[in-house]
């Protein structure tokens, strides 16, 4: 006879998503598949010319009116790494800064 054994697991899986509206602290995302509020997992997109990646988690996801197998998922980007070179929050941050850096000089 075999012994039970509880051990926690990681399932992974690529999921293609298109990306509505970024910030420092969250995405909204486009996804063809339905995603559970607090499903983690690791974003990576190219933001201002550079790969960038973070971890998040599903705080919402809804159905696209009248557009079926579509949903709208909205990911919390979580601090489990740094905010440096190569972070979505750093990427965010950085061209935000100098965004309103241009445009402090276009004002004087």
């Amino acid at each position: 006879m075999s012994a039970m054994f509880e051990f926690a697991a990681t399932l992974t899986g690529e999921l293609p998503v298109r990306i509505i509206n970024v910030s420092a602290s969250g995405c909204l995302v486009e996804s063809l598949r339905r995603m559970e509020v607090g499903t983690m997992g690791t974003l990576q997109l190219r933001l201002g010319g550079q790969d960038c990646t973070d971890d998040f988690e599903v705080v919402r996801c809804e159905a696209v009116q009248g557009v079926p197998n579509v949903y709208h998922v909205g990911v919390r980007l979580l601090w489990t790494r740094p905010r440096k070179v190569g972070s979505i929050r750093h990427a965010v941050a950085s061209l935000v800064a100098e965004r309103d850096g241009s445009e402090t000089a276009r004002l004087m």
